[in-house]
């Protein structure tokens, strides 16, 4: 889908990082399964390409949010200066991902691949099965932890970087540097603290903005987060759509 893309490069960029990690087999290399799928599936399955192809396309993509840290010589004070896109762009683009995303929602990534895990397994096609493996376990990894901080432990298992670094006060610790919190929890806490809903996750959203930096460290993290995690799905709906073939819009 890169040519539905703002920033094709910047999306290239993104799928380089995605597979530095995970090494994810290339969707276009699935055969077509022949499938006769149900109208229930066929109508999910649609519905995630189509949501993908829309997420494709978001402005917020090929956004140039970003934050600027200035500290003073004396490094007593800082200026925080964030660059964002407007509210209703964030929103949207936080709303159509978390159709994705959410595991409850009637064409999620999760109950996607459950439906081709499953037509895939009584077809006895354990290779395909594996392929389906890999891409859940990258899933719950982006989960868990910001690319960037998954692509500096592969570094530091490849002898890239070094794994300890010494601090100012000459105590040594991770060089990995990590998010504000996990993904899940950063967008959690923005989705249902006052994006989507104002919600349960306020009093979570509110202690990540309790002072200009933390502000804007957490909001450029979600946001970052939930770009990749579009990648991550544009991707997987290529590998829906290859693998289903033009079954998926037989009526």
């Amino acid at each position: 889908m890169r040519g539905l893309l703002r920033d094709p490069d910047a999306g290239d960029f993104v799928w380089h990082r995605l597979q530095y990690v995970f090494r994810l087999p290339n969707p276009h290399a699935l055969p077509a399964l022949g499938i006769a799928w149900t109208q229930d599936e066929r109508e999910m399955l649609m519905r995630f390409v189509e949501h993908a192809e829309t997420l494709a396309g978001t402005s917020l993509l090929g956004a140039k949010d970003g934050v600027t840290v200035r500290i003073a010589d004396d490094g007593l004070s800082e200026e925080v200066d964030a660059r964002f896109s407007d509210p209703d762009v964030t929103t949207g683009f936080a709303t159509l991902l978390r159709q994705c995303y959410m595991p409850d929602e009637e064409a999620s990534f999760s109950r996607v691949r459950k439906v081709l895990g499953a037509r895939l397994h009584a077809l006895g096609d354990a290779a395909l099965e594996d392929v389906l493996k890999q891409w859940r376990r990258a899933h719950v990894a982006l989960h868990n932890k910001a690319l960037e901080e998954l692509i500096q432990e592969r570094m530091v298992d490849e002898g890239l970087m070094p794994a300890q670094s010494q601090n100012p006060d000459g105590n040594w610790s991770s060089s990995i540097v990590r998010g504000p919190a996990s993904p899940d929890d950063l967008l959690r806490a923005f989705w249902y603290g006052g994006q989507i809903h104002w919600g349960d996750q306020r009093e979570t959203l509110s202690h990540l903005q309790r002072d200009p930096f933390e502000a804007a460290w957490s909001d450029i993290h979600a946001r970052q987060c939930a770009l990749e995690l579009a990648h991550f799905y544009i991707g997987f709906a290529v590998l829906v759509r290859n693998a289903v073939g033009e079954a998926l819009r037989q009526p």
